[in-house]
């Protein structure tokens, strides 16, 4: 059986117009391949099609080349027709246009093509940027018959054939390479997006590879005595999609294609799921339970700190008012504390069903033959409070004891999960304060036990130390950063890590339909660290390929990709040399209090009763307060805001909504704004480039 021969080519109006000589343009890859587009303004379709319908030769001048908001591309002509004219007058208009001179158009390169490349002056890269920037970036192509004098090839009606595109990811090996970089097809699948290794043949369609919409834009050829229509295929390159592509995975292992040579359903080796599912739970007990308990051991060195410095009392500071504020910390840190161990109780109920039975029993039998399970059962037995932090929880006037302290860890997390305590403590509106209201509300648990406290003597102090006697070693394989910390704060978080592993080693490797998924986060650290290991010094070359399938067709007719095209990379949203969309924010011109007051408040701000009752709580704060909080003793007052709690009328809750003038804000954010850079100058050293003034003589506040 034959066939006509169908290939892809560049754009129809620009054939042979590449380079000044016709020898030369024969020699140029740029005939060959998909041209891309580019394009300065949001109404872009309306430029290609108004380029098509008055002068399809014209696109010479979209065709993309570097450039960055120092040098910009030259901007075409704008044909978009804004006003109406008669089809006479348009095929006039071709006809005429068509008969002039045609000028050459220079072949495309990137830098790495460029002999210049190397030396003080290189060329600068073909960056393709977001639109955000106010740049789009159209692929185009031309799909034809191979033989001279045939038309071009029209696709068959219904979904027996199929024109897409797809991006292909150049990967080198080594950081040195810069030629003949391997293809890598974008492939999805339930793991998420994936770069895999193409064969050597890269002309070849990958099966399951991400297949990119295209439309074809219809045009008519004057150039001929018979104006023929003729058709451009099309697609948007998605800049925007940059992060996902970069931060995908890459499989360097090439994949066999396809005997018979069309798009079927992709034989993909998933990463096995019991190693994923178990990493996704130590990764939920970390955000949950280690790093918040991470959080409450540094603000507890942060704070014995503070209250050792002697610009803040130090020695001369009496016992009692040193006890009293050790206590209101304690207490703050009992608030979260409680919180922490109801997620801790909920893990264990949740992933390790044999652990939290015992918890609740005290039947260790099963856990006799699981030796990592019973050792995280002994050590919640052991974790205790100790004395000084016990007696650091006593009331500083009487010396009693407001909750008793749990005995251990394991009796903690077993009393907040008892009846009736959960309800109680997600629904209370108050915080857990030095206040009688407060310290004697019955929503608040029976029990104390602080992960991490201060205790009498103003040390840090908390069941966290017992880990390293414990006898469990950190373990890399479950640490979100293993790097050894270097501070003092930091070092002691090191020993929750020891919990990490210890639960780590509890938990099964084996598949569940309730793991969480990995955090993104995670799942971009791994990435990113894989990508950097095995393609070190990746400077993000991307191509693209139109492709034409035919699924039903099997083997006789395979998949006709095109050439690639001119490679290019993606730019970030904060790339340096992107082009800057132009922003204009009129601000109020009369900012007097006669001009203010013109402005409509026509802005509402819903407030709960909870919301209410906080901002009510920061607005009786003045400056005052807020020096005399940070003055070292005698001098120093702390903040009183009460017990908090939500607005009330009586017994009746009250929300509020407040109507704001968005003008007032503007400026309040300008002035912000311009105090906090003012501000980070110290650190960062960006005032020089921050701000560009021009003055205008004449813009008056009042007339």
């Amino acid at each position: 059986m034959s066939a006509h021969p169908i290939q892809w080519q560049a754009p129809r109006p620009l054939w042979a117009r590449y380079t000044t000589t016709s020898a030369s343009a024969v020699a140029a890859a740029d005939p060959e391949r998909p041209a891309i587009l580019r394009f300065a303004s949001d109404e872009f379709m309306e430029q290609i099609l108004g380029t098509l319908a008055c002068d399809s030769s014209r696109i010479d001048a979209l065709v993309a080349r570097a450039e960055t908001w120092r040098e910009p591309m030259a901007e075409p002509a704008d044909l978009v027709e804004r006003t109406p004219k008669s089809p006479m007058a348009l095929t006039g208009i071709r006809k005429m246009l068509a008969e002039k001179l045609k000028t050459g158009v220079t072949a495309t390169r990137h830098a790495a093509d460029d002999p210049r490349a190397k030396s003080q002056t290189p060329t600068l890269p073909l960056k393709l940027y977001q639109p955000a920037h106010q740049r789009y970036y159209l692929l185009a192509a031309s799909l034809i018959c191979d033989i001279p004098g045939s038309p071009e090839r029209a696709l068959v009606s219904g979904k027996s054939e199929q024109v897409n595109y797809v991006i292909r990811r150049l990967l080198p090996a080594t950081p040195e390479s810069t030629e003949d970089l391997p293809e890598f097809a974008y492939v999805k699948s339930a793991q998420g997006g994936r770069w895999q290794r193409v064969n050597e043949d890269t002309g070849q369609f990958f099966d399951g590879e991400e297949l990119l919409p295209v439309f074809p834009l219809t045009y008519r050829d004057n150039r001929e005595s018979v104006a023929h229509m003729r058709t451009l295929w099309a697609g948007f390159v998605p800049v925007g999609r940059r992060e996902e592509y970069v931060s995908a995975n890459v499989d360097s292992s090439t994949v066999p294609k396809s005997s018979a040579g069309q798009r079927q359903a992709p034989e993909i080796t998933e990463p096995p799921g019991a190693p994923v599912s178990k990493l996704a739970r130590v990764t939920q007990f970390q955000m949950e339970v280690a790093e918040p308990w991470k959080n409450l051991i540094r603000s507890s060195y942060k704070t014995a700190e503070s209250l050792a410095s002697p610009n803040l009392g130090g020695d001369s500071e009496s016992l009692f008012d040193k006890y009293k504020r050790v206590f209101e910390f304690n207490l703050q840190q009992q608030n979260v504390s409680w919180l922490i161990l109801l997620d801790f109780a909920d893990f264990l109920s949740l992933h390790l069903e044999d652990v939290w039975r015992a918890i609740e029993t005290g039947d260790t039998a099963p856990l006799e033959q699981l030796t990592q399970r019973k050792a995280l059962y002994e050590w919640l037995g052991n974790a205790l409070m100790s004395a000084g932090l016990k007696n650091a929880l006593k009331l500083p006037d009487t010396g009693s004891v407001q909750r008793a302290p749990a005995q251990s860890l394991r009796a903690a997390l077993k009393a907040v999960r008892a009846p009736g305590v959960r309800e109680k403590l997600e629904r209370i509106e108050l915080n857990y304060t030095n206040n009688s209201v407060s310290l004697n509300h019955a929503d608040w648990p029976d029990f104390h036990f602080i992960l991490a406290g201060l205790n009498v003597d103003r040390s840090p102090d908390g069941p966290f130390k017992l880990l390293g006697s414990a006898g469990t070693q950190a373990s890399s394989e479950f640490l979100a950063d293993p790097t050894q910390p270097s501070s003092t704060q930091q070092q002691t978080g090191v020993e929750v890590d020891r919990l990490t592993a210890l639960v780590g080693r509890a938990l099964e490797a084996k598949l569940e339909t309730g793991a969480p998924p990995l955090p993104f986060a995670l799942q971009l650290k791994n990435s990113l660290a894989a990508n950097l290991a095995s393609h070190p010094g990746d400077p993000g070359w991307f191509v693209a390929r139109f492709v034409l399938t035919r699924p039903e067709c099997g083997p006789l007719h395979p998949p006709v990709l095109s050439a690639p095209t001119q490679r290019f990379q993606l730019a970030s949203f904060f790339d340096a040399d992107a082009p800057a969309r132009p922003i204009r924010i009129s601000l109020p011109m009369d900012t007097s209090p006669a001009g203010l007051r013109k402005y409509s408040k026509n802005t509402a701000f819903v407030l709960s009763d909870m919301l209410c009752g906080q901002v009510q709580r920061a607005k009786s704060l003045g400056f005052v307060d807020l020096v005399l909080s940070v003055l070292p003793w005698p001098f120093h007052k702390d903040l009183d805001l009460g017990a908090g709690g939500p607005c009330k009328t009586g017994s009746i809750d009250i929300g509020m909504i407040c109507s704001l003038s968005i003008p007032i804000i503007t400026i309040c954010a300008l002035i912000l704004l311009m105090i906090i850079v003012s501000l980070l100058d110290f650190i960062f050293r960006w005032i020089p480039y921050f701000i560009m003034c021009f003055p205008v003589p004449g813009l008056k506040g009042k007339k």
